[in-house]
């Protein structure tokens, strides 16, 4: 990677037969959709609020209420988990001293979140009240900054830590970003996948057309997921199609915020959604020993539920997946 002086200089290395490609640093950003609600406040003293709706219907088979749901305080112990974000405010009260910061790929911010989407990303992952594995360990590594946008080299340095710090087996990987298409991206994040035996969970992405336009969603090495709202519909802003593994809840999701120890806030998106089945896929991996990613990505397909998803007009015969996550283990 590395800046060229000018175009004459570019087209020089264009004629290096020893360069297999060049590529743009390019613009990855965060994928959560503005929100429509204010932060929530959640008061010291009182009694918890109950859990979002997302965690309670990736308890269920069949959609009913929403008010309870079941969990293992225990899930996710012994699990890593790498998120790769605008940053983790690590003193939030919800992550019990689990959460920690790694590393910060991004210039002129400080180590810590600026902007919320890697704590709320953190808390639906790990959070003790609003987290699915609600005792994995979370690392920090930062390369999206404060209004969720970060370069290719960014990212790159960033999986290239997890590579150098993971625990091969008990390491996962969430990406809740999505942007265009990257040969860098592909090399790499194969690296990490096949290579190390890390796997990488992204969202989709929500420009509401087909992942596979995307990266790293369009990767095959990746597990990519995509949104469900309260009435089990695919929102119109959620990236579709064959590339997509997985739907999980994405809309109006509340967790951890980064204004003080004790703060929660409701968020849209596909960001919002990979961190419920990252969550899932620690809660199995505390419990099994998996000789690769793809028997992992097995399992969440397989225990998944069918059919349980409403497509938006125009969209049903696009190759998409009509499978809702499912945290069948507990």
């Amino acid at each position: 990677m590395g800046v060229f002086p000018d175009a004459a200089f570019l087209e020089q290395l264009h004629l290096d037969p020893s360069i297999e490609y060049i590529e743009p640093n390019q613009v990855y950003k965060s994928t959560f959709v503005v929100p429509h609600h204010s932060h929530i406040k959640q008061r010291r003293g009182n009694k918890e609020p109950s859990p979002d709706w997302g965690l309670a219907r990736i308890n269920q088979r069949q959609r009913g209420e929403l008010e309870t749901y079941e969990y293992d305080p225990s899930s996710g112990t012994g699990v890593n988990i790498y998120v790769l974000d605008t940053g983790v405010y690590t003193d939030h009260q919800d992550f019990e001293g689990r959460a920690k910061h790694s590393a910060n790929f991004v210039e002129h911010e400080k180590d810590g979140d600026m902007g919320g989407h890697g704590t709320h990303v953190a808390g639906k992952i790990a959070g003790k009240t609003y987290g699915v594995a609600k005792n994995a360990t979370i690392h920090s590594v930062k390369i999206l900054n404060q209004n969720g946008d970060g370069l290719t080299s960014s990212l790159i340095r960033g999986l290239t830590h997890v590579i150098e710090k993971a625990q091969s087996g008990k390491s996962i990987i969430n990406l809740s970003l999505s942007g265009p298409k990257s040969e860098s991206i592909d090399d790499i994040v194969e690296h990490v996948v096949k290579d190390y035996g890390i796997p990488v969970f992204v969202s989709a992405g929500n420009a509401g057309k087909d992942a596979c336009d995307f990266a790293p969603s369009s990767n095959p090495n990746v597990f990519s997921v995509g949104a469900s709202d309260i009435a089990d519909n695919v929102p119109s802003y959620s990236n579709y199609g064959p590339c997509v593994r997985l739907y999980a809840p994405g809309s109006h999701i509340v967790s951890t915020y980064y204004r003080s120890e004790d703060d929660v806030k409701a968020m849209d998106g596909t960001s919002m959604s990979t961190p419920h089945v990252v969550g899932i896929a620690a809660n199995l991996m505390s419990r099994y020993d998996f000789k690769e990613p793809q028997e992992l990505y097995d399992m969440l397909i397989s225990s998944s539920t069918t059919n349980a998803l409403k497509f938006s007009a125009g969209h049903e015969e696009d190759g998409n997946a009509n499978m809702l996550a499912y945290n069948t283990f507990f």
